[in-house]
């Protein structure tokens, strides 16, 4: 625990340097007749971003297509509420999902499960973006036959749409939850407490939502970066697609025109999970007493 209490903030202060070199990589690769690294004017587009650090206040960003310039706060800060409520809603919504896909697909027979798990391949297997169009192209089918829009599908000007979005966000991860979820149940299957409970008269269903789930769910939490990751590359996607002025838009427009703007949106998005992980880390440590070295 104290190796840990030590180990946190020197990573905490590694991590926001390599942020800081990394906003200004923009500038550092130059294409004049060949591709060249411009030294110079990744140094001198470093020292504007300390600079503009120095006064918040002066930093603009471009969030929309209307050409307007704004204050980087509240701006970033109303995004970034709207775009993280997406994303940490359709987490939840795809973790319990898939858990409960997870618990069902274990108790298939087993040319059953062999057949979940083949359609669970070939949905993997698919484009995170042919996911979001078919369903987009579905709702639009839905309103041609019905008359009835169930869920807006386009964002317009300063609207905010959130049900399709959601949806969309949460089930474009569930195919990699669930095999994730069912690789660690059957590596918890083939421990001996398994064994001990069938021994004791306890029903496949009960030993593995309570037993089972409840050790595979601390597993999980230390593989739940890499899926955080997946989900914030896949809600750039969904801003795109449904044309929603969000955070992560905003970062794409920035990641060259406003570098010091850049690093401040990455920061927005690393500092508060870096706590929420280390925090959870730590208490996981201290109650279960199992540690796993976990980068966040």
């Amino acid at each position: 625990m104290k190796k840990q209490l030590l180990r946190l903030p020197l990573q905490f202060i590694l991590t926001c340097l390599g942020l800081f070199l990394f906003s200004g990589a923009g500038s550092l690769l130059m294409y004049d007749h060949e591709l060249v690294i411009h030294i110079a004017k990744y140094i001198h587009t470093l020292q504007l971003i300390g600079k503009d650090l120095l006064d918040p206040g002066s930093i603009f960003v471009q969030v929309e297509a209307d050409g307007k310039e704004y204050p980087i706060f509240p701006m970033m800060l109303k995004l970034f509420g709207y775009s993280f409520l997406l994303l940490v809603t359709a987490f939840f919504i795809a973790v319990v999902s898939a858990a409960l896909l997870s618990y069902l697909a274990m108790l298939l027979p087993r040319r059953a499960h062999r057949f979940f798990l083949r359609i669970l391949e070939l949905l993997d297997s698919l484009p995170d973006v042919l996911v979001v169009v078919f369903l987009q192209l579905f709702i639009i089918f839905l309103f041609k036959k019905t008359g009835i829009l169930f869920f807006d599908i386009y964002a317009l000007g300063e609207e905010r749409i959130y049900m399709l979005p959601i949806f969309c966000l949460a089930v474009m991860p569930v195919a990699f939850l669930v095999k994730n979820f069912l690789f660690q149940l059957r590596e918890e299957g083939d421990k001996p407490y398994v064994e001990f409970s069938f021994s004791k008269g306890f029903s496949k269903a009960y030993t593995l939502w309570v037993h089972l789930f409840r050790n595979v769910w601390v597993s999980f939490y230390y593989h739940i970066k890499p899926i955080f990751l997946l989900m914030l590359s896949n809600l750039l996607i969904i801003e795109i697609l449904f044309n929603i002025n969000g955070f992560m838009v905003a970062m794409l427009s920035t990641a060259v025109s406003k570098p010091s703007a850049f690093f401040i949106g990455m920061l927005m998005v690393y500092i508060p999970f870096f706590l929420l992980f280390s925090l959870g880390q730590l208490l996981l440590t201290k109650y279960t007493g199992i540690h796993e070295e976990a980068e966040v």
